[in-house]
């Protein structure tokens, strides 16, 4: 058998993660001293309350024990397995699973781990995790899904704005000298991944042309491949991210759309308020428009 696993950071509909047995490793949430498990024993919303609380908020990458606990099972079964994890540039959680993985695979010889950097997160990686699962379901091999994740991976998509740029400030994500532009000058920020590393693309003013904008940008980046699922993912602005899902809805009539919140470990770093679009750039060998 073939096992699908995402890290926390991995955003899709909660029906959807459960309707394809898709497993989950938590990453950690500290809230002043208290530590949770992302999407496990937090909700998103006590994250978004204790940001506005002004309480100190912390994340780190998944205590290898967790890693254990989710992989164990399958392992022991002799099960592939298949671990789509948060850019490898913007956190050590894709080396810690790595390292895990491998000590499992000499453990447990008849199982194999393999364990693919999505060079994103959010819904890239759900999207990914999503698109393993359709094939599996129509026979594909461990070998041809490996290989169709890691051609999204090397096109893959994230165009985003946040309301307030100092969380990402302090996550280390984006410097003080780009975002010093944004803050000061109060004009918006859009937000680009890429090669795995967060940029400031673009600035604008007013939230009509924030709106137009990031469409425009993804109509352009979208053009060859048209017909795909599209995230959109929003940190407590749900508002927004509706008024983008209609404006891409009017452009692309064969996209399928999904809208929901960022979870708790990359909202911890996003803060309040924004959107985040997530696609994919160039079609692969095989692609599944299923939703």
């Amino acid at each position: 058998m073939l096992r699908i696993v995402v890290d926390s950071t991995a955003d899709l509909p909660r029906d959807l993660f459960d309707q394809y047995d898709i497993d989950m490793i938590p990453l950690s949430v500290h809230i002043d001293e208290t530590e949770y498990l992302d999407k496990r024993n937090i909700k998103v919303e006590e994250v978004y309350n204790s940001l506005r609380e002004g309480k100190d908020l912390k994340t780190s990458q998944p205590n290898p024990l967790e890693i254990i606990k989710v992989l164990e099972k399958s392992a022991k079964n002799g099960d592939d397995i298949i671990i789509i994890t948060l850019s490898s540039k913007l956190s050590g959680t894709h080396q810690v699973i790595n390292m895990v993985s491998n000590q499992l695979m000499d453990e447990y010889k008849d199982s194999s781990i393999h364990v693919i950097d999505s060079k994103g997160g959010s819904a890239i990686a759900g999207i990914m995790a999503l698109q393993a699962a359709l094939l599996i379901e129509k026979k594909y091999n461990k070998n041809e899904i490996l290989e169709v994740l890691n051609d999204l991976s090397n096109h893959c998509e994230h165009i985003f704005t946040i309301a307030d740029l100092k969380y990402i400030i302090k996550s280390g994500r984006v410097t003080k000298a780009e975002a010093f532009i944004g803050n000061v000058l109060r004009v918006k920020p859009i937000l680009r991944v890429i090669d795995g590393e967060i940029k400031i693309y673009k600035k604008v003013r007013g939230n009509k042309k924030l709106l137009n904008t990031i469409v425009e940008i993804v109509e352009e980046k979208i053009k060859q491949f048209p017909n795909q699922i599209v995230g959109i993912c929003h940190a407590d602005d749900e508002g927004m991210a509706c008024q983008v899902e209609k404006l891409l809805k009017e452009k692309f009539t064969n996209i399928k759309t999904f809208v929901d919140t960022i979870g708790s470990a990359l909202g911890t770093h996003i803060g309040i308020g924004g959107i985040g679009i997530f696609f994919f750039n160039k079609e692969p060998k095989v692609y599944i428009n299923q939703l």
